[in-house]
């Protein structure tokens, strides 16, 4: 028969059993909270973000458009450099909220005004939030990745959710968008921010921010610099950046003005272009993490991707097969470098290194503000095609980078 010792003990582990089935409960429905989240968000921004380019140039010429994005870029990179001292005074949850309630305002206003100043002014608010949206729920979602075994695992649930919208939103778009009536498709986004925020207000109303020890700018940069690892992965999601900052931009305007596809052509083009992203990087995140490592995949991925860059550049018949395989193409190596750099990042880090995930997480309004000045250049000298011939140099030369990377496995 047991004695008092045995029997306490024996409550003690249960007691330790419990609370450890009660946390990862708690953790799984935060997961699912975060994944759905993103859904909704991603839902969102995937039905305009093509469409933003040739909507403004109803109002704007090709450099104005330009500078829009840029200014944009402008303001987010500030307010990711201090998004630190932004959390210590008010938080991740409110930050979140607040943001998806002035997005919000923003695509209202981009659904019913015809006035350029306000579209101007609109979109703009619009570039600046959205980040900061993605920022926090990148937060929470390392405050939920403690076991960096599992990172490439949840970081590719997480982006291939996220992909998948992706992948379906071009098609949907090519169906609503009928003569130029951009107001639809904006209010067709604008319904998917409704189940964010309310699910954002039920599973983290009390998450609890964890204790940030706040690093300033030049001090964040030396960190950087004196992780090698750090910079290195820096400078190979920046390329990856610049090739969706100059893809977004400039690949819509050149299939339809140049090439000479319509909008429902382009729609069913980008949807099977972007299969990759839902297919790829899933299986491409657990394979980094159980057997190859992030250093090989994100190298061959920067290759594929320059290459095909490089061939659209020389290719000026309006094939619709042949286009859509080359763009399929283009996006297979950049979902192998996306879901390889995010995995590789996060396990250097962890959810108190905000300012260091701010400043990687600066590589995308760098390369909304790097693109159109490099494009806006270019043009004066080259035609329009060669544009992506830079963008394709520039992706083969971060493989300097990426080889320099010391793996995690």
């Amino acid at each position: 028969m047991p004695d008092l010792h045995d029997f306490l003990l024996y409550c003690t582990n249960m007691d330790f059993i419990l609370s450890k089935i009660s946390e990862r409960v708690r953790q799984h429905k935060l997961l699912t909270a975060i994944y759905a989240s993103n859904i909704f968000l991603s839902f969102h921004y995937y039905f305009i973000i093509y469409v933003n380019s040739s909507f403004l140039s109803q109002f704007f010429t090709a450099s104005q458009v330009s500078t829009f994005y840029i200014i944009a870029s402008l303001l987010n990179l500030v307010l990711l450099l201090n998004i630190s001292k932004i959390l210590n005074k008010i938080g991740n949850y409110k930050i979140i909220r607040y943001s998806i309630i002035i997005e919000g305002l923003a695509i209202l206003g981009l659904t019913l005004t015809n006035t350029a100043f306000l579209v101007g002014f609109y979109f703009v608010i619009h570039q600046v939030i959205v980040p900061i949206i993605l920022f926090s729920l990148d937060v929470f979602l390392e405050s939920e990745s403690t076991d960096e075994g599992k990172t490439g695992g949840i970081r590719g649930i997480y982006l291939t959710l996220a992909n998948t919208t992706l992948v379906i939103a071009p098609s949907i778009v090519g169906l609503i968008l009928l003569n130029n009536q951009y107001h639809r498709v904006y209010a067709f986004s604008l319904i998917f921010l409704l189940p964010l925020y309310f699910c954002i207000r039920k599973y983290f109303k009390h998450y609890v921010d964890a204790p940030i020890s706040h690093i300033k700018v030049r001090e964040t940069i030396r960190t950087y610099l004196a992780i090698p690892n750090l910079s290195r992965v820096f400078v190979t999601h920046l390329a990856l950046q610049l090739f969706f900052a100059f893809m977004i931009i400039y690949t819509p305007v050149y299939l339809s003005k140049y090439i000479g596809f319509s909008w429902g052509e382009i729609g069913i083009m980008f949807t099977i272009m972007l299969l990759p992203f839902a297919l790829f990087e899933l299986p491409i995140g657990k394979l980094a993490d159980k057997k190859y490592g992030e250093k090989e995949i994100l190298t061959v991925g920067l290759v594929i991707m320059g290459l095909s860059t490089l061939v659209m550049s020389f290719v000026f018949v309006k094939s619709f097969l042949l286009w859509t395989v080359l763009l399929f193409i283009t996006r297979t190596g950049a979902s192998f470098v996306e879901i390889t750099s995010d995995s590789f990042f996060f396990k250097q880090v962890n959810t108190t290194n905000t300012d260091e995930i701010s400043i990687y997480r600066t590589t995308r309004p760098l390369a909304f503000i790097i693109a159109p000045l490099i494009a806006t250049l270019a043009l004066q000298f080259v035609p329009y095609h060669y544009i992506f011939l830079i963008v394709g140099i520039i992706v083969i030369l971060a493989t300097h980078w990426s080889l320099g990377l010391k793996d995690t496995r």
